[in-house]
């Protein structure tokens, strides 16, 4: 009975001099770095693709077709034969529709003898300024027509056509049609146009 009385007390402060020790330790040794997780990256949109088919040329006449793709949430495509957002003697244009801007997408031919160069310096004349437009592997020029920005771009390869984008801002756009062609979203949707011909 002596000895555990003697034992008792000495175990119990065997246990507390462990359990200060592990505290002590545990405190000491440095916690383990939490590796940074990563941001799961964004989710890529089921992109659809909007197709729009002219002939341009006379003699050596070639079918193009334009390709644009879009985010179906965000946008929608259809080729119309009437009902054009802007006056066009096209017998049929690309319309999409969206939240911030609708757009008007069309052929047009140059004159005669003309290029796209001499292109841009009649509509520099005509509307007194040509400001530069670039999107993707494409770049054109722009000029305020009315409440409209007019995006002008030359199509790869043909000497006959260019093409025309009609911009369009929608009552949710809160500023001036003059900064829809810097507009990172148009510019983002704009950047997939692409041209083949046949």
């Amino acid at each position: 009975m002596k000895k555990w009385k003697v034992i008792a007390p000495l175990a119990m402060a065997a246990v507390g001099s462990l359990a200060a020790g592990v505290s002590v330790l545990l405190k000491k040794l440095p916690k383990p770095e939490v590796p940074v997780s990563q941001a799961a990256p964004a989710k890529t949109a089921d992109l659809k693709t909007g197709s729009y088919s002219f002939i341009s040329g006379y003699l050596d006449a070639a079918t193009v077709e334009l390709i644009l793709d879009y985010d179906p949430e965000k946008y929608s495509f259809v080729v119309v034969e009437d009902e054009f957002l802007n006056y066009s003697s096209d017998s049929h244009v690309a319309i999409v529709w969206g939240h911030d801007f609708n757009l008007q997408l069309e052929y047009a031919g140059y004159y005669s003898g003309e290029d796209f160069s001499a292109h841009r310096a009649a509509m520099a004349e005509k509307y007194k300024t040509a400001n530069d437009f670039v999107c993707g592997a494409l770049s054109g020029f722009w000029v305020l027509d009315g409440d409209n920005a007019a995006i002008h771009l030359p199509i790869p390869n043909d000497a006959h056509s260019y093409l025309l984008i009609t911009v369009q801002k929608t009552a949710d756009y809160d500023d001036e049609v003059i900064t829809l062609p810097d507009y990172p979203p148009l510019k983002e949707l704009l950047a997939t146009l692409r041209f083949a011909r046949s």
